[in-house]
């Protein structure tokens, strides 16, 4: 019987001289020309103006303050597909919006927020349609929260606040009081 020698050490042996010969120059002779460097132009270029770091977007684990995850898991809420339903926080989402839902398996009880962050020129087309919507500013539960019409499933007014750039949507009021900062 005749023993083979294992073809992997010499497959490596191919395989490194494959490599290293791609290090090498083809020919050894051949001088390097320097390529000429375009002549300078007297135009002036603005100068780059400094901006600062974007804050990281919120995700849905971090629109809300930990206080608040706590409470959902303590109440047996637990992330769900976000089935909107209230006609603010759809506009939100299909204006880009993170939107995230929080529900109680097996019931109707459930927490919506939608978070769409603002520009200058974005927050007075917002506040239109706060008001077209019949939401209503009244700094309460938070300083920047508009009040919404009485949702006739649950019975309770959805809140958004208009706070730190962005617009946040959220359909149980107590949790406006616990929602991270967004800048």
């Amino acid at each position: 019987m005749t023993r083979r020698p294992p073809i992997c050490g010499s497959l490596l042996a191919a395989l490194a001289i494959v490599l290293l010969s791609g290090c090498t120059s083809t020919d050894g002779n051949a001088a390097t020309v320097p390529t000429p460097s375009p002549t300078p132009t007297s135009t002036q270029q603005p100068a780059p103006t400094a901006t600062p770091d974007a804050a990281p977007a919120a995700t849905c684990d971090t629109v809300l303050e930990a206080e608040a995850y706590q409470k959902l898991a303590d109440d047996g809420l637990a992330p769900t597909a976000v089935g909107v339903g209230y006609p603010l926080a759809e506009r939100m989402a299909e204006a880009g919006g993170l939107s995230c839902a929080w529900g109680k398996p097996q019931t109707d009880i459930a927490l919506t927020v939608v978070q769409v962050p603002l520009g200058s020129a974005d927050e007075a087309a917002w506040r239109s349609t706060l008001a077209e919507l019949g939401y209503v500013e009244s700094g309460q539960p938070v300083a920047g929260s508009f009040t919404g019409p009485i949702d006739p499933g649950s019975g309770i007014s959805p809140v958004a606040v208009l706070a730190g750039g962005a617009l946040t949507f959220v359909s149980a009021p107590t949790f406006a009081t616990m929602l991270a900062p967004s800048t």
